[in-house]
């Protein structure tokens, strides 16, 4: 499946603006969505210039009513506050969480978005350890692998959005709830940055 539009809800912080920014250049439509819609269109402006395509900024409700595919870069912390705000427009649509909860967690972030949506969503995770130092970095290829799970259908379009990004390989990782092993393996690339003096370690899958 080609998606239409692709949605970043909260897409003014540093991973949807990398997000965005990479999958415009690739020819990607995608719209920025924030709480403040003002916010939302200098971050746009700034993509719009730096691609020379035109990206447009509105509230995340507008950006999700706009979208075929929404992808939730939003903090843990806002999942319920965002979701409950936009998911009169997530019916019958795609869903991908870049959430990582702020600590080591039995529950993944995935599955909490998970409860929160209208029963006919398609969901997915993905994103989770790529470095958004990289992705605003146009000069260079992303060197990341990412795993998704989720529902085949919504794993198939994140897996083909991932892949729109050069150098990213993207891999089936199971249904929504092997999420959790993801999301806790990102506070360990995190605690690697810190202790290596890094921006950007992540991983890749070797023999595949």
């Amino acid at each position: 499946m080609s998606c239409k539009i692709v949605g970043l809800i909260g897409g003014t912080g540093n991973l949807g603006r990398g997000l965005a920014l990479r999958l415009a250049k690739a020819s990607q439509e995608v719209v920025i969505g924030s709480r403040c819609k003002e916010k939302a269109e200098t971050i746009a402006k700034e993509i719009t210039e730096k691609i020379g395509r035109e990206i447009k900024g509105l509230t995340n409700i507008d950006a999700a009513r706009a979208s075929d595919v929404i992808i939730l870069t939003i903090p843990f912390e806002g999942i319920r506050n965002i979701i409950e705000g936009i998911s009169h427009h997530l019916e019958g649509k795609i869903v991908i969480s870049t959430i990582v909860p702020p600590v080591f967690s039995e529950k993944s972030a995935a599955e909490a978005v998970k409860e929160l949506l209208p029963r006919k969503v398609h969901l997915a995770s993905a994103f989770h350890n790529i470095g958004y130092r990289a992705l605003l970095d146009l000069e260079k290829d992303v060197e990341c692998d990412i795993a998704v799970c989720g529902d085949d259908y919504a794993k198939k379009v994140a897996i083909e959005l991932a892949e729109k990004i050069p150098g990213v390989r993207a891999f089936d990782c199971g249904p929504i709830e092997n999420s959790r092993i993801i999301e806790n393996f990102t506070h360990l690339l995190i605690y690697m940055n810190k202790r290596y003096r890094k921006r950007d370690i992540s991983f890749r899958f070797t023999g595949i």
